[in-house]
């Protein structure tokens, strides 16, 4: 177990300094997730909080090279076993097969089949799992890989909480692509959990609109294009898994670093709210727009008053000032001083 202690102060300017302790720990937690319906845009448009099913499936399938192919004995029974396959250019699974296995024979005397694939390691293990259910044609034993004709497949949910099994179409399947951070997502995960989990506790705290000191514990799980996944617990309340939306759909990798980036810089400004001066000419505005006020009999008479009598301090002076210069130099001894 790893635990990760900040203990200098916050990472943004101007930030008071804390004993706070940020880990990055795995507890174990009852399967509860929070999901928000969408998130909006720059443009106040909304979209998707996170990626449809059949693109999830297509993210696992692509992400994994190896998975449990089951197929029927001529006694009708299902045996499976472990295989390894590939992803060609069109997006088909090419399936490898040795000759003379007993998978080879049950294929020869019947083509169905199914492909069970899920990731061996987390992060990615978690996120879910897919059964692909077709036909493969070994005729041609002469080759190594053999295509995976996908009929429909079994997409089990994992981080989205799906409690049932969703079955899609081979249209819809082949139809959705497979997310632009299936490849960097566990780097980006281990990176933030280990580097800059204050960015995640500050993200969930804003998310979920409690204050900082509330949050004992935020971890990164999952990043997509559409959002990321973070396993929480905050005080008085059930640890939970939280879905955070991105206010956009990210590009690749260097786009999702500066949304989160920006996430937590916005969640740390809400936490602190600032309120710049305005620049001098909109101030001389806000001045000359001012409605002038009305002076009483009783202030008038004591400005007057005041006026007066520093106008008579200033002649008073002057007349001193006249007086000396017409006495002269003062002597005294033999030197002479002039005032």
């Amino acid at each position: 177990m790893q635990q990760r202690m900040v203990t200098k102060g916050l990472s943004r300017a101007g930030s008071a300094p804390h004993n706070r302790c940020f880990r990055s720990a795995r507890p174990a937690i009852k399967p509860c997730v929070r999901v928000c319906a969408s998130a909006t845009n720059g443009n106040g448009k909304s979209h998707a909080s996170h990626p449809s099913a059949a693109e999830t499936a297509r993210t696992i399938v692509d992400i994994v090279s190896e998975g449990t192919l089951s197929t029927l004995n001529a006694d009708g029974f299902p045996v499976g076993s472990p295989v390894s396959y590939t992803i060609d250019k069109s997006g088909q699974a090419l399936v490898t097969l040795n000759k003379d296995t007993l998978e080879m024979q049950n294929l020869a005397s019947n083509s169905r089949c199914s492909l069970t694939v899920q990731p061996t390691s987390f992060p990615a293990r978690a996120v879910a799992s897919v059964t692909l259910m077709g036909k493969i044609d070994v005729a041609d034993k002469a080759e190594s890989q053999f295509q995976f004709e996908v009929e429909k497949a079994l997409y089990y949910g994992g981080l989205d909480q799906s409690a049932k099994v969703q079955e899609l179409g081979a249209a819809d399947f082949w139809a959705a692509e497979p997310d632009v951070l299936r490849k960097f997502a566990p780097e980006l995960v281990k990176s933030w959990n280990e580097d800059r989990a204050e960015d995640i506790y500050r993200i969930v705290s804003h998310h979920l609109q409690v204050p900082l000191t509330e949050m004992t514990y935020a971890e990164l799980l999952w990043v997509d294009r559409l959002g990321m996944y973070v396993r929480s617990e905050v005080t008085g309340r059930e640890p939970e898994v939280v879905r955070v939306p991105f206010y956009r759909a990210v590009l690749d990798e260097r786009d999702v670093r500066s949304v989160i980036t920006m996430a937590s810089q916005i969640a740390w400004e809400a936490e602190r709210p600032y309120n710049p001066p305005l620049p001098s000419i909109f101030t001389d505005l806000q001045q000359q727009q001012q409605p002038t006020t009305r002076t009483t009999p009783h202030a008038a008479a004591a400005t007057k008053i005041n006026k007066q009598q520093r106008l008579s301090g200033a002649h008073v002076w002057q007349q001193q000032q006249q007086q000396q210069q017409q006495q002269g130099p003062i002597t005294q001894g033999s030197r002479s001083y002039c005032c």
